[in-house]
């Protein structure tokens, strides 16, 4: 069950990862408005996360 839970993490960690590199490229690229939502989602997917624990 331990090793399940490190893997969820794993996943969830490599999706994080992703989002912040996308939200970077749209900070570089000036696109505020598209970084903004990239930011509230994960702001929402991070609060859905712990309410669901």
């Amino acid at each position: 069950m331990e090793e399940n839970s490190v893997s969820v993490f794993k996943s969830y960690l490599r999706r994080l990862l992703q989002d912040l590199k996308d939200l970077k490229e749209a900070l570089k690229e000036k696109e505020y408005e598209k970084a903004e939502k990239m930011v509230d989602k994960l702001i929402d997917d991070t609060q859905s996360g712990i309410e669901d624990n």
